[in-house]
C-alpha cells in the first residue's frame, strides 16, 4: 500500500514563482494545488483538506491576510506560512499575531523552503479547547508553540470536534471546567474521531471524583486544578516523544495505561 502524499497549497499571483514553489514540493514528494488569488485559496480550503498552506501575503483583489483569515476559518488546524518579497511589516506583523506559522521572505533558496516545511509537518500537533475567554487559551497556546509543536484553540466541544474531524492531532488539552455528561461526551466524540490522540482533561474539580468518567470517556489523563503548568507540559512532552510505554509520567497525573504511547503524526 502506497503512503498518503501531504497536501500542500501554495497562493502566489507571480506565475514563475508559483511554478517554482509547486515544482520543488511536487519532487520532494508532496501533493500541490496551486492557485494564483486569494479567492481561489479561499473556495479550495473549503473542499480540501490541506497539511499546509503558502500564502503570498501581496496578492491582487484580496490580500493575503484576509485570505489567511478566511483559510483558517474553514480549516483553523492548517498550519499557513506567509510569503512576501516586500516590506510589509504591519501585515506580517498581523499575521503572525493570529497564527501564522512564520514568515518566508522572497527569494528564498530551495533548501530553505525544504526545511521549513518539514518543521511544519513533523512538528507534532496540541489542540486547545479552553471556554475561558480572560486569555488563558492563547497563553498555553504560545506555550505550547514555544516548545517547539504545532497549536491550535477551540473554544468550545463543537468546535474542537470539528477540527480533530478534519485534521490528526497527537495531544488534546481539554479544559472543562465543571465536568459533566456534556464534557464526557464531547471527549468520547473527540477520541472516537481521533482515537490515537491523547486528551488530557483538565478540572477545577477533585481528581478522584471524576477521573473515572473521564477515563472511561476515553481521557488519557486528568488533572486538577491549581495545574502546575511545569507539569502539566511535561505531561505534553513525554507524549508527543514517547517512544514506549515506560516513558515516565510527572508524579500526581492520573493516566489510563491501557493506552499505547506512541503518538500519530498529523498528516
Amino acid at each position: 500500500m502506497g503512503t498518503i502524499k501531504s497536501k500542500i497549497m501554495v497562493v502566489d499571483d507571480e506565475p514563475r514563482m508559483l511554478s517554482t514553489i509547486t515544482v520543488i514540493l511536487e519532487d520532494a514528494g508532496y501533493d500541490v494545488y496551486g492557485v494564483d488569488d486569494g479567492y481561489k485559496a479561499i473556495e479550495l480550503a473549503s473542499s480540501e483538506n490541506f497539511s499546509l498552506v503558502f500564502m503570498d501575503i501581496n496578492l491582487p483583489g484580496m490580500d493575503g491576510l484576509e485570505a489567511f483569515r478566511q483559510v483558517k476559518s474553514f480549516s483553523p488546524g492548517t498550519p499557513v506560512i506567509m510569503m512576501t518579497g516586500y516590506s510589509v511589516e504591519d501585515l506580517i506583523r498581523q499575521a503572525l499575531e493570529e497564527g501564522a506559522y512564520t514568515v518566508l521572505y522572497k527569494p528564498f533558496n530551495v533548501d530553505r523552503l525544504l526545511v521549513a516545511v518539514d518543521g511544519v509537518l513533523d512538528a507534532p500537533c496540541v489542540l486547545v479547547l479552553d471556554d475561558d475567554e480572560s486569555g488563558d487559551r492563547k497563553s498555553v497556546k504560545s506555550t505550547v508553540e514555544n516548545l517547539g509543536y504545532r497549536a491550535s484553540v477551540a473554544s468550545n466541544g463543537e468546535q474542537a470536534i470539528a477540527q480533530v474531524e478534519s485534521k490528526d492531532y497527537d495531544i488534546i488539552l481539554m479544559n472543562v471546567g465543571s465536568p459533566g455528561p456534556m464534557a464526557f461526551e464531547d471527549c468520547r466524540q473527540i477520541v472516537r474521531s481521533n482515537p490515537s490522540a491523547k486528551v488530557i482533561v483538565v478540572s477545577d474539580h477533585k481528581v478522584n471524583a471524576f477521573a473515572r468518567q473521564a477515563l472511561v470517556a476515553g481521557a488519557f489523563s486528568m488533572l486538577g486544578k491549581p495545574v502546575e503548568p511545569a507539569d502539566m507540559f511535561a505531561l505534553v512532552d513525554s507524549l508527543v516523544s514517547s517512544t514506549d510505554d515506560a516513558t515516565p509520567v510527572p508524579d500526581g497525573i492520573l493516566a489510563d495505561t491501557s493506552y499505547d504511547d506512541n503518538c500519530v503524526k498529523a498528516a
